[in-house]
C-alpha cells in the first residue's frame, strides 16, 4: 500500500521572484552589450578615421580651388607666402571659410592644419620672370606643377610657411593623422590637384626633386 503522504524530492528547486528576475535579466543584457561594444569598436574607430580623412580632403579640396581662382587672376601666379592664406579665405565660396583651415584631427588652439610651400611664392605656371632670386627658386624645384604647394601642418599659424624645395623637406615638415590603414597626409600640388601621401610614399621619394 502505498504512502499517501508526499515524499520531499532530492532536487533543489531554485525560485526567483519578480525584481530578482528582472535583475538577473537586466545583468545578462548589460553583458551582451559589453561583448558588443567590444567587438563593434574597432568598426565605430575605423569610420571615424575614414569621416576625419574626407573631411580634411574637402578642406584641401576647397583649398585648392581658392588657390586656382588667385591663380587665374594673377596670370597663374601663385600667393605671395606672407599672405596666401588670406589670398585662399578671400577666395573661398563659404560663409565661414576658416572651417575649411583646420583638420578635424588638428585638436590644437592654431588657426590653420595647413603649410605652403613659400619657394613657390610668387612664382607663375606660366610666366617666366627675368629677377635672379624667382630664377633660382624655379631651378630648385624643376616642376612647378609637380611640386608640393600646401601640405598638412597641424598646429600651424596663421598665414604658415617655409621652404620646400623638396621631397625630404616636406617629409620632414608634414603631418601624416590619418591611418588610411598607412600614415596619411593631405597635400596640394602645383597643378592644382588635392590629394594625399603616405608615409610610404615620401620615404620612396627620399632624395628627389619635384
Amino acid at each position: 500500500m502505498s504512502d499517501p503522504v508526499p515524499k520531499p524530492s532530492g532536487r533543489a528547486t531554485l525560485r526567483l521572484g519578480n525584481r530578482e528576475r528582472v535583475r538577473l535579466q537586466t545583468a545578462v543584457i548589460l553583458v551582451i552589450i559589453g561583448l558588443l561594444a567590444i567587438a563593434l569598436r574597432p568598426l565605430f574607430v575605423r569610420l571615424v578615421e575614414v569621416r576625419d580623412f574626407q573631411t580634411c580632403q574637402t578642406n584641401v579640396r576647397k583649398m585648392a580651388q581658392a588657390l586656382g581662382i588667385y591663380a587665374q587672376e594673377w596670370d597663374d601666379t601663385f600667393p605671395l607666402a606672407d599672405v596666401w592664406l588670406d589670398a585662399v579665405r578671400g577666395r573661398m565660396a563659404a560663409v565661414d571659410p576658416d572651417r575649411y583651415l583646420k583638420c578635424p584631427k588638428d585638436h590644437s588652439s592654431a588657426p590653420s592644419s595647413y603649410l605652403y610651400n613659400e619657394t613657390m611664392a610668387g612664382l607663375s605656371l606660366s610666366v617666366r620672370r627675368d629677377d635672379p632670386e624667382s630664377t633660382a627658386r624655379r631651378r630648385q624645384l624643376r616642376r612647378l606643377d609637380r611640386a608640393a604647394l600646401v601640405i598638412e601642418k597641424h598646429g600651424s599659424a596663421e598665414n604658415a610657411h617655409a621652404p620646400l624645395p623638396d621631397w625630404d623637406a616636406v617629409a620632414a615638415s608634414m603631418t601624416l593623422p590619418h591611418n588610411m590603414p598607412e600614415a596619411t597626409g593631405s597635400i596640394i600640388f602645383g597643378n592644382g590637384r588635392a590629394w594625399f601621401r603616405s608615409r610610404e610614399a615620401l620615404q620612396s621619394s627620399a632624395g628627389r626633386r619635384f
